[in-house]
């Protein structure tokens, strides 16, 4: 959002209106900042058992071979991999059309938290094809409503602010608050799953309770944010064929190789989060105190991090300052799996070296895509910003799908028992692997795509 501090009139980019006065434009501008913030951490704070407990939840309460959780995890990430960019471009055509965003925050936000609720409801089916089946749908429906909201919550992002430094300022500060809500989130989920009796019970209801949570939330996002208005540069844009837009946007490099970057970053981070529970349990030898601990140190360090974005920059460019932060996750990671031999507390600091390195490259990655998607092509052609976004969100979740593909697969490579019993010496081999060096080979492969990026200095976004 525009810095009305400095000028009567809000400048391009800005929504408050240039005849109220200086204290009101303040007011609504902090109003719709925190708001946006909100939003961003009500849907955060409705995905966190899916997030945490996902795979475990399958295979350990629902009954699902490993091999088919990742199955059915899997599959809706391909879906969103062929929808997205088209589905994108389709919801911001709309927005366009009716000039303001909200209704479809709102519809696709309550739309989110029911089928994620829904899928930790599962009734007892005598078929784990047919629980498949509909653990893929309740996804499929799951994520779909996502790609709706987070669409339409970074495009506002972008109708919020009128320059890089205003972007990322605010990206940070939906980052931080997110983190705030998700340490809260993850300290209690587990202790709301024991008080609630465990088992399939016990999941339930922590679900309900962060679905419900996540509401008003939600509200409050929309409330501050619904009189936005939509920005577009021009009626080629929202008319632009699908086919016409992928042949366009080939050229601008930059945006597919940070794609590249964020899908690998999502494995990595994915199998990180799949294999922590299983790694708690059977490796450290920890309980559900134990996991809480661990997963507030990571949000805790993701948050630091976050806020640090600003120091880095001033020693580097975005993309040098995103390859530092990505050596350091590697770093930490080696790190991790030497920490798992030794005393908790080592773990527990090669986890926030993790978390503080994550934080800072999150919003470093999300500026530069934003930024990069606004780039003008060759003859002056604009392309949808929902495609572009369509395809983000698409890499953001193809890559934790992958993740949990794979953590699926592992599982059942290793020879993982599900339901707490003795473990096998390769399997617990395979799991302290699986939560250290298994990420950090996606993350060093992210680090290739990385050293191909060059982003246009400061402000620039035309390209001839």
């Amino acid at each position: 959002m525009a810095d009305v501090s400095t000028a009567e009139a809000a400048p391009a980019g800005s929504f408050i209106d240039g005849s109220a006065s200086h204290a009101q434009r303040s007011r609504s501008n902090v109003w719709a900042r925190v708001g946006y913030a909100l939003g961003t951490s009500g849907i955060n704070l409705g995905a966190t058992p899916t997030s945490l407990f996902l795979l475990y939840y399958l295979t350990e309460i629902a009954g699902l071979r490993a091999a088919l959780a990742g199955v059915a995890v899997a599959l809706p990430k391909i879906w969103d991999a062929v929808v997205d960019p088209m589905f994108g471009g389709w919801i911001d055509r709309t927005a366009i059309r009716m000039g303001r965003r909200g209704p479809i925050v709102i519809v696709s936000g309550l739309a989110f938290l029911l089928s994620s609720l829904l899928t930790f409801m599962l009734p007892h089916l005598s078929s784990p094809l047919q629980l498949t089946f509909l653990v893929t749908f309740l996804l499929i429906i799951s994520s779909t409503s996502q790609t709706a909201f987070n669409v339409s919550q970074y495009a506002l992002a972008s109708e919020m602010t009128a320059s890089s430094r205003q972007l990322g300022g605010l990206l940070s500060l939906a980052g931080v608050v997110s983190q705030i809500f998700s340490i809260a989130g993850v300290a209690l989920a587990p202790m709301i799953i024991d008080w609630a009796g465990g088992g399939a019970t016990g999941y339930s209801r922590m679900a309900l309770v962060f679905s419900v949570a996540a509401v008003p939330l939600l509200v409050a996002f929309f409330l501050a944010t619904h009189r936005v208005p939509v920005i577009g540069h021009g009626s080629s844009e929202a008319t632009l064929p699908l086919w016409t837009s992928i042949r366009a946007t080939v050229e601008n490099r930059p945006f597919y190789f940070l794609i590249a970057f964020l899908i690998f970053q999502g494995v990595g981070t994915a199998i990180l989060f799949g294999f922590l529970p299983f790694a708690n349990q059977y490796v450290l030898r920890g309980d559900a105190g134990s996991l809480s601990i661990l997963e507030v140190v990571l949000f805790m360090s993701v948050m630091l991090g976050m806020p640090l974005t600003p120091l880095v920059l001033r020693r580097a460019d975005t993309a040098s300052a995103m390859r530092w932060c990505n050596a350091g996750i590697a770093l930490s990671l080696t790190l991790l799996f030497a920490a798992g031999f030794g005393p908790t507390w080592c773990t527990w600091i090669a986890v926030a070296a993790t978390g503080i390195a994550s934080g800072a490259v999150g919003v470093l990655l999300q500026t530069a895509i934003l930024e990069v998607a606004r780039t003008k092509l060759r003859g002056a052609l604009v392309v949808a910003s929902g495609f572009y976004l369509g395809i983000m969100v698409a890499g953001t979740k193809l890559g934790t799908s992958a993740g949990g593909f794979v953590s699926g697969e592992l599982l059942d490579l290793i020879g993982f028992v599900p339901g707490g019993g003795q473990q096998a010496t390769s399997a617990l081999i395979g799991l302290r692997a699986g939560y250290t060096l298994v990420p950090l080979v996606f993350v060093v492969i992210a680090g290739v795509f990385l050293r191909f990026v060059r982003l246009p200095p400061g402000d620039a976004t035309t390209r001839n």
